[in-house]
């Protein structure tokens, strides 16, 4: 029995094929995306949530990468969601939102189908205002467009570069970290510790999007030791060193050299 375009949400793949991924989350600086594909590795829909789970956005392409369908998505102030449905090649089939706000009346639904080439086929909605009923509630059927050539383009992911930082003790003394953070994520934590003698401790990493960005923007890394047996302590003073590891990674490395008395 065949499973019917519109209601299919996955593609399964057959053992033994390598094939690109249909599906992929990533996190950025800014939020979530996440992203679906055509069987043949072209981004077919994306959807991008802010970090803090309340504003987003959704977007649907053709296999050359023009826009089909994009919308608002929120989950304050009552909610706007958007739900793409697929064909078996990745292609969107079916898109449905759903729009209300907090209190109220209003409300605001809408389905829109399109053929497999991303042509719009149909458009149905339905919903209230302040004014009444939206008396539209019909499917209203679209002809098929007439097919332009259009130019290849490519859709981008954006691309997270990672920010590694290290400190490297090459004394002869343990000394204690204190691990300032402007923005903590499970990757970058602030706190307490101790590095040993001629030891290197991992810092953490950090990702701002498509660029690289010196740790002294994000973080600060303080490293002391006592003056022999008195109240007084000595902090260090760093040089600083960069590793290209590869185009999206980079490493910084904060060397001890030297010591400031407090």
């Amino acid at each position: 029995m065949r499973t019917p375009p519109g209601q299919l949400l996955a593609l399964v793949l057959p053992l033994g094929i390598m094939a690109q991924p249909t599906e992929k989350t990533i996190s950025t600086d800014s939020g979530r995306v996440e992203l679906h594909y055509f069987t043949s590795g072209e981004i077919s829909t994306k959807a991008w949530m802010d970090k803090d789970d309340r504003w987003g956005h959704s977007w649907a392409y053709k296999r050359s990468g023009e826009v089909i369908f994009d919308g608002q998505t929120r989950k304050v102030g009552g909610h706007a969601s958007i739900r793409f449905w697929y064909y078996p090649s990745g292609a969107v089939s079916k898109v449905e939102t759903s729009d209300a706000p907090d209190g109220g009346i209003q409300w605001y639904e809408s389905t829109t189908t399109f053929d497999e080439d991303g042509q719009r086929t149909g458009f149905q909605e339905s919903g209230q205002d302040d004014n009444g009923p939206i008396t539209r509630p019909t499917v209203t059927r679209i002809p098929p467009a007439v097919v332009q050539p259009v130019v290849p383009e490519t859709v981008y992911e954006q691309r997270l570069f990672v920010n590694e930082l290290f400190v490297v003790n090459p004394t002869k003394w343990t000394c204690a970290v204190d691990i300032i953070v402007d923005d903590p994520s499970p990757a970058l934590r602030g706190g307490h510790t101790t590095i040993g003698p001629r030891d290197t401790l991992r810092i953490g990493s950090y990702s701002i999007g498509e660029r690289f960005s010196p740790p002294d923007e994000h973080v600060r890394v303080f490293l002391s030791r006592k003056k022999g047996k008195s109240r007084w302590y000595r902090l260090a003073n760093y040089r600083l060193h960069e590793v290209q590891v590869n185009p999206e990674h980079r490493r910084y490395y904060r060397v001890v050299d030297g010591w400031i008395t407090t």
